[in-house]
């Protein structure tokens, strides 16, 4: 990734927004949530899209590998199309990583989004293409949610139109060990960012401030996964790491994921949080990442970009 990111114009309401599947058939097995999301949508001002293969089936996927990438290109290419929303996850956007057409993308910088699975797809276009990509709600799990937090909804319009106060993240978050740092931000599910590891799609470490969370594992599972980063010489690099907010990874044998992650990352010496609201929980913050964040226990607020994210604005205005 440059050191100076690409980046995507600012999305306003009446913009039009493409909806993809890269992964998982969640809207062909869940047609209404599914409608209920692209509703919610248009009801924010916004003109939904729908891939031609967003609502398909393939067996355990919403189609080939051949038509999911041709609708994610499509959409890519489509100049009236502002932004790129993924409707859910699964397990398998990492099929999609051989065949993504990165000179394209840069050509036409746009807007994606999405969280879980698809995290890997942001980050290897964020490593490969130098653009600024979302983590940010999903059609399917966020907007079609009928318990969503108001607050989701709004930093996700906020960030994607631009807006300084987007980037001032105030969430509480529980210090591991205190300090400040700033870098490039590297954020997703861990367990499918391991998927990027040795890979000419791996995000570029050095430097990075990385925010990881994942969901429905075990305490030792996610040990495993972040072990594997270790050894892999990613901890070595970074130079902050931010912990989101778990979803069902229960404590095991009385062992608790910040319990872990605090034994596994002793050895470092940069600042480690806790409690980042974003990922797989109801309520989350939408994430830039391959933007230039500061995150600091003694600041204003524990989460700053400081970089700009989308391309009307200028570095750190209004910050």
């Amino acid at each position: 990734m440059s050191t100076t990111p690409l980046l995507p114009p600012p999305v306003a309401k009446g913009y039009r927004i493409g909806i993809v599947t890269v992964s998982a058939p969640e809207p062909a097995a869940n047609p209404d949530l599914f409608a209920r999301g692209v509703n919610a949508l248009a009801a924010l001002g916004f003109d939904p899209v729908i891939a031609a293969h967003a609502t398909g089936r393939h067996g355990y996927r919403a189609g080939n590998t051949a038509d999911l990438l041709d609708d994610f290109h499509s959409m890519i290419a489509d100049k009236t199309i502002t932004a790129v929303v993924c409707a859910g996850g699964g397990k398998n956007a990492n099929r999609l990583l051989a065949g993504l057409d990165f000179p394209r993308i840069r050509q036409h910088p746009k807007a994606i989004v999405g969280v879980s699975d698809p995290s890997l797809l942001l980050n290897a276009i964020t490593a490969r293409a130098g653009l600024v990509t979302f983590h940010g709600p999903s059609v399917m799990w966020d907007f079609a949610s009928e318990d969503a937090p108001a607050e989701t909804q709004d930093h996700f319009t906020a960030m994607l139109a631009g807006r300084p106060s987007a980037g001032r993240i105030a969430a509480p978050l529980t210090w591991s060990r205190r300090g400040a740092a700033k870098g490039h931000l590297v954020a997703g599910c861990l367990s499918s960012l391991r998927c990027l590891l040795g890979t000419p799609w791996e995000p570029k470490w050095d430097g990075a401030i990385l925010a990881i969370e994942d969901a429905f594992k075990s305490v030792e599972l996610l040990d495993q996964t972040l072990t594997h980063f270790g050894d892999c010489g990613v901890l070595d690099r970074i130079a902050g790491l931010i912990v989101g907010e778990t979803v069902s990874c229960d404590p095991s044998s009385g062992v608790t994921v910040q319990d872990m992650v605090e034994d596994l990352c002793s050895g470092y010496r940069w600042p480690l949080a806790h409690g980042l609201p974003y990922g797989h929980t109801p309520l989350k913050c939408t994430l830039p990442i391959g933007a230039k964040v500061r995150m600091d226990s003694e600041g204003r607020q524990p989460l700053t970009v400081i970089g700009p994210w989308t391309a009307s604005r200028q570095d750190g205005a209004g910050l």
